[in-house]
């Protein structure tokens, strides 16, 4: 039985802001007072009065898939350790399901895969074929404990695409059994229809990524998801939304949950026009600085329910210059900048940490049903937690990452970094540096 106590930390959620030790033992929170006497052979960290915040959990990472012809630039043993170093202790993933694969065959996959992974894991389910088989797997294995699957409006030329009438279908069985599904909203018609013109011109420059997949096939399939909802009763959770009017749309259903993500915050259309335009691709594209600045109206207002990173990263060899635009990878990476970009990002905009908080923590937990293991600093739940110094901003950071990519899309920002993350009662960051830690664990809904 191991004991380790964070002494006179400034404790930050949802009842506001204490002065708190915090007692942990045997990878569990068991006790928060001003005071704690801790029982002998306990290691001790003192936070000083420094920020104590929960473990991050990012809803939407993509580890090692396959990508058009390639496989995104980061594994879960390269990945997670950047995670951890950012102060997310928690990942989500999503399966890939192979041609002929059940569902559970592709589940048993990525478990494999994610067993490297230093942080906690939690799987996503990808449905990107509709049969009466991959159906009847649905309530199988929401009972296995992974209650949370993905569907595309979009990607018909992948074979990933299911059409409006499939999604209800998968979505009536999810809402019988109290899952979540989550839908890649962009309109296969309305992108189809506006890349046509483009790919006949064969046009090679980034912006036409963007012009390819207008705003409005977020607006269309955010319509369509939302009367699915509605008739389903269904939870439906939008990925990566990242336009004005997608946002007003989907506010309008109340069993909508809208993810958001930093690029759609911090980053506009215009970095398309850059000499290293190409590396900024991703699905759906980056937008007008209008909408970003909705994203974070949206956020303050609670129209936006989670951030995730969508980490799907590629090195600058991946992305050559001069590619046809609708071959360039989709992806960028953001695991490790996730919540340091965004903890800046708050401080400079004087917002709610708690807000922060519930948006990187305590709603993706609530979300995808982990929130008896995860979520918050509370007596029972993993001890996920970092230590901040709010003095610590830096501007000058890319070369203490932990990452073995060569190009990072935010380095323009500031950051805080945490100098001290726990994971599970375990020390995996210390004094900004990663150790050397255990593996993670595969995390299941209630």
């Amino acid at each position: 039985m191991s004991t380790l106590l964070i002494k006179n930390g400034l404790v930050i959620g949802p009842h506001g802001q204490e002065i708190q030790d915090i007692l942990i033992r045997d990878q569990l929170f068991v006790e928060l007072s001003p005071v704690i006497h801790p029982p002998d052979d306990t290691k001790i960290v003192d936070a000083g009065g420094k920020w104590v915040l929960p473990g991050v959990i990012d809803p939407h990472t993509h580890m090692g898939i396959p990508i058009k012809d390639g496989h995104s630039a980061d594994t879960f043993a390269t990945g997670s350790p950047s995670a951890l170093h950012g102060g997310v202790t928690t990942i989500l993933d999503f399966t890939v399901l192979e041609s002929g694969q059940t569902l559970a065959e592709s589940l048993d996959a990525r478990i494999e895969l994610a067993s490297e992974s230093l942080c906690d894991v939690g799987i996503h389910i990808n449905i990107t074929r509709f049969e009466p088989e991959i159906l009847a797997e649905i309530p199988e294995l929401i009972a296995r404990g992974f209650n949370s699957f993905k569907v595309f409006t979009t990607y018909a030329e992948a074979n990933m695409m299911l059409t409006y009438d499939q999604i209800e279908a998968v979505a009536s069985i999810i809402s019988q059994h109290n899952g979540v599904l989550m839908v890649h909203s962009e309109d296969n018609d309305v992108v189809t229809s506006s890349s046509k013109p483009f790919v006949q011109e064969k046009q090679t420059h980034p912006r036409y990524h963007g012009l390819s997949r207008p705003a409005s096939a977020e607006l269309e399939a955010v319509r369509q998801l939302g009367e699915i909802s509605s008739r389903t009763n269904c939870t439906i959770y939008i990925v990566h939304l990242n336009t004005a009017d997608g946002l007003a749309k989907a506010a309008e259903y109340p069993l909508l949950k809208v993810e958001t993500c930093p690029h759609y915050l911090l980053l506009s259309e215009k970095m398309y026009e850059r000499g290293d335009g190409q590396m900024f691709v991703s699905s759906p594209p980056l937008r007008t600085e209008a909408d970003c600045e909705a994203l974070w109206q949206g956020i303050q207002n609670g129209q936006i329910h989670t951030i995730g990173s969508d980490h799907c990263p590629f090195c600058l060899a991946d992305k050559p210059d001069g590619m046809a635009f609708q071959d360039i990878p989709n992806g960028m990476g953001g695991v490790e900048t996730l919540f340091p970009t965004l903890l800046a990002q708050f401080i400079d905009r004087h917002l709610d940490l708690e807000l922060l908080i519930r948006l990187t923590s305590r709603n993706p937990a609530e979300i995808f049903a982990i929130d008896h293991l995860k979520g918050g600093i509370k007596p029972g739940l993993h001890a996920d937690l970092m230590i901040v110094d709010p003095w610590s901003i830096r501007d000058d950071w890319e070369s203490s990452l932990e990452t073995s990519l060569d190009w990072n899309a935010y380095t323009d920002y500031p950051a805080l970094f945490p100098e001290t993350v726990i994971r599970r009662g375990e020390i995996v960051v210390e004094k900004s540096s990663l150790k050397s830690p255990s593996t993670g664990h595969i995390l299941k809904s209630n």
